[in-house]
């Protein structure tokens, strides 16, 4: 079975998920054991306490070399990652002038000489349709280059036997 970035990915994950979960049983494994007590190996699936500790060792170094060959492939994807970075900051930047737009107040009021208050109209400085509409194009873009990059997850390949990850796993 051919291994295209978006398999990569779900892969990937699950090399993560495995890592942290033996990380997660050497944090709260005991080092010490009482002399003459054969250590327990039940927490470590019948491995010893070493044994999972270089298992680790060797799940990080294959994640290593699996990584670099997900960026590798996935250069074809740079310019469309960092266009996608950059939109997404743009995207909450107008996402928050346009809700501070929408909860802008209408009026104002002054207290008068008389003792009353004055209503006073407010003018909006920007133009909240306008700026509606520019955040509704940047996530018109956002969208495309996200198909873009799902497509390719799919079609472009990664250079990594899976079957050395799946046999750990």
């Amino acid at each position: 079975m051919a291994l295209n970035i978006a398999s990569a990915f779900r892969l990937r994950n699950k090399l993560k998920e495995k890592i942290k979960k033996l990380i997660d049983l050497t944090d709260s494994a005991s080092v010490t054991t009482p002399k003459g007590i054969p250590e327990n190996t039940t927490v470590f699936d019948g491995k010893s306490f070493t044994e999972t500790i270089e298992n680790v060792s060797r799940l990080m170094s294959i994640l290593r070399d699996f990584n670099l060959a997900i960026d590798k492939a996935n250069i074809i994807n740079k310019e469309n990652l960092i266009t996608l970075e950059s939109l997404k900051a743009e995207i909450s930047f107008y996402d928050g002038i346009v809700r501070k737009a929408r909860r802008a107040e209408k009026y104002s009021y002054e207290y008068n000489p008389a003792g009353g208050r004055d209503k006073i109209e407010l003018e909006p400085v920007l133009d909240q349709k306008a700026m509606v509409s520019y955040l509704d194009s940047l996530k018109k873009k956002k969208d495309e280059i996200e198909e873009q990059l799902a497509n390719s997850n799919f079609s472009v390949q990664v250079d990594f036997d899976q079957n050395i990850i799946n046999s750990l796993l």
